[in-house]
């Protein structure tokens, strides 16, 4: 009797610099994981983010994703893009991952600040036949700035079920509530307690890792 197929999975991917993780990207990937009822769904520190300055050690940051996440299973850390020694393109991530995981459909999160200048990324157009986005909402941003209109006329779903019909090339945008939460505040000592992840606190007074 032949062995039934295995049904591909759904993998979401959402990349980062995290330095720190904060609340506004934890309950974001915690949003997306029950909203699209992804079969996994990991977190991505980058090594060299190619548009920003260099951040902490990227071994401080995946701790502190680690330490944020404990608590929930659904969530998992992956360190791909932290054994690279060059800038972390999201092309060349998802390549790696399409060649880790055959067969299944990768999504990758971003949030609308991403997609409203989607076609300045290295390789996009590549990026849509590797994956699905899947958009966050972020406040200051809707889906009528920059490349948005566009890329939504051409490449937009109406739904996860909708999305899940194709290998790859949809975009959807999520209803999740925008969360206002900046790195930038956290580690300036600015930011609301509430924004902020205790474990990942402790873990920063600790190491002194954003002395002011």
């Amino acid at each position: 009797m032949p062995v039934p197929t295995p049904s591909p999975k759904f993998r979401g991917f959402y990349g980062g610099t995290f330095d720190p993780i904060h609340q506004g990207h934890l309950q974001s990937a915690l949003f997306v994981q029950q909203y699209c009822q992804l079969d996994s769904l990991d977190l991505l520190p980058c090594h060299l983010p190619p548009h920003r300055d260099s951040p902490s050690s990227s071994l401080h940051r995946a701790e502190m994703v680690r330490l944020a996440i404990a608590p929930y299973p659904q969530l998992r850390l992956n360190l791909l893009e932290l054994s690279r020694h060059t800038p972390s393109y999201t092309v060349d991530t998802l390549e790696q991952l399409q060649q880790q995981y055959p067969g299944d459909t990768l999504c990758f999160v971003i949030g609308m600040d991403s997609l409203a200048y989607l076609t300045r990324w290295h390789r996009w157009r590549e990026i849509l036949t590797l994956c699905h986005l899947l958009v966050l909402a972020r406040p200051g941003y809707s889906s009528a700035d920059g490349d948005a209109p566009a890329l939504l006329q051409q490449f937009g779903a109406a739904s996860f079920t909708q999305l899940k019909r194709a290998g790859s090339g949809q975009i959807l945008l999520l209803p999740n509530p925008p969360v206002d939460a900046s790195a930038t505040a956290i580690r300036g000592g600015q930011a609301p307690a509430a924004l902020q992840i205790s474990a990942v606190q402790a873990y920063i007074r600790q190491h002194d890792l954003y002395p002011r």
